[in-house]
């Protein structure tokens, strides 16, 4: 075997991988694999589709990179991409950057550049955004600033939406919308220098900078762009010497009137370890939350989902999903992954009882929905400092009357009890459950610290 040769090396894999499973499931899982790049830091695969890239990291990544060990002597880390949406083509051009540093062509800053987790998210876009009532401001604000003339002096000058703030609980899509933005952006403007970036890998990028003595060049990198967008930006709080490097980052960038986007997940003024020059300067620019899906939202997203993975899911399987899987997007979409790999897998229709029975995972195993409803009576007036007797009683004074609406909207987001049974836990009838719920869900847009303190209540009764 020659261990300088890309498919050798692979072959020999494929030999591993089939030593203690059948041909079939062989084939099925690495047969339109291959190995396209090989660092002492990084193994960088292809595969054809987004299911089987999904399902060979879960599944094999470990035993992968243990054979890898087992034949050239060091541990890379495994990536795959998938040429359904291609990313493969994209890890391409590492090949090629790889192949000139070992020719003193290049340097590492430029791989950076290069292997920035957006470059190989193109598949997330605006027009896949599903938007709902929880995240349509943020949505309108972020295609506004991919949307803004980043060549017109006057534009930028101007410092709209600048910088730009979303936060929410994980899994509600503010990374979807990073993506989309640096996508849009590229596209327009290929010329401009954009950099996206977790918080926790600037932090990373930092230490590491500073151990080699190479702050200079970290700096440059940092402060010399058209858009930065920082991703989980709370993972820097707390830690001094990232926030004093992030202060004069930030600095630099918005005096030079260039774009600043940032997430986390949660409001700045509730990040505890902040600093406060820092916050300060979050909360100069535009917040803009995104909030737990409701029921309508999750049922677009998996109608959307199920067509991108050509699923054919009745009505009713669709409607048992979004009533019973409520915690996040991201969860929605792991449903429709592991859907899409039985339908795969089986070749078989997918009717309601194989539904429910395959995604007993990620429905939470709770109690009744009236006795989750009794919870949440007791949850909003501990929050509100009044008694359950009051909520349930005929009183109509502001305080109450906010309270019964509170606990409306979020049986209608965390149970699938019907507005009818809903009204009949409250005393009210389906109408008034029907304007309760409209009632928060204008108030959690005009109000970012009342959407918060809402999600805030679900996340702690789920």
């Amino acid at each position: 075997m020659d261990i300088n040769n890309l498919d050798s090396i692979w072959e020999y894999m494929l030999v591993l991988l089939g030593k203690d499973r059948p041909d079939t499931a062989v084939n099925l899982w690495f047969s339109d694999m291959k190995l396209i790049s090989l660092t002492t830091d990084e193994a960088v695969f292809s595969t054809t589709t987004d299911i089987k890239r999904d399902i060979i990291l879960s599944n094999f990544r470990e035993e992968i990179a243990q054979n890898i060990a087992q034949i050239v002597g060091f541990t890379p880390k495994v990536l795959i991409y998938s040429s359904e949406h291609k990313e493969a083509d994209l890890s391409h051009q590492n090949v090629e950057i790889f192949e000139k540093i070992e020719k003193g062509e290049t340097n590492i800053d430029e791989v950076e550049d290069v292997v920035m987790p957006a470059n190989y998210k193109t598949e997330f876009t605006f027009e896949n955004f599903v938007v709902g009532e929880s995240n349509k401001f943020a949505y309108a604000v972020a295609t506004a600033v991919a949307d803004k003339n980043y060549n017109d002096p006057k534009v930028i000058a101007s410092n709209l939406y600048n910088p730009l703030f979303i936060y929410g609980p994980s899994g509600v899509g503010k990374t979807h919308l990073l993506y989309a933005i640096t996508n849009q952006i590229s596209k327009r403007f290929p010329d401009k220098k954009i950099i996206y970036v977790k918080g926790e890998e600037f932090t990373n990028q930092l230490i590491d900078a500073i151990q080699k003595k190479t702050t200079g060049q970290f700096r440059d990198k940092y402060r010399k762009v058209d858009v930065l967008l920082i991703d989980d930006i709370h993972f820097v709080a707390g830690r001094i010497s990232t926030q004093e490097e992030l202060f004069n980052t930030f600095n630099a960038v918005y005096e030079e009137h260039k774009q600043i986007i940032l997430t986390s997940d949660r409001p700045p003024n509730e990040i505890k370890t902040l600093e406060e020059r820092l916050r300060t300067r979050f909360l100069s620019g535009l917040l803009a939350d995104i909030s737990l899906p409701d029921y309508d939202l999750r049922l677009a997203i998996l109608k959307q989902k199920s067509q991108q993975f050509n699923l054919s899911l009745s009505n009713q399987s669709l409607t048992y999903l979004a009533e019973n899987i409520n915690s996040s997007i991201r969860q929605l979409e792991g449903v429709i992954k592991k859907l899409g790999a039985l339908q795969l897998l089986e070749d078989v229709g997918l009717d309601f009882e194989r539904v429910r029975n395959s995604v007993k995972e990620f429905v939470q195993v709770k109690e009744s929905d009236n006795e989750k409803m009794g919870e949440i009576i007791t949850a909003v007036s501990q929050k509100y400092n009044i008694t359950k007797e009051d909520i349930l009683s005929s009183k109509r004074n502001k305080e109450i009357a906010m309270a019964r609406h509170v606990c409306v909207y979020i049986a209608r987001t965390i149970t699938s009890l019907s507005q009818a049974q809903i009204g009949k836990a409250l005393n009210r009838d389906r109408t008034t459950i029907v304007s309760s719920e409209s009632v928060v869900k204008q108030e959690m847009q005009n109000d970012t610290s009342f959407a918060y303190e809402i999600n805030d209540l679900i996340r702690s009764l789920q």
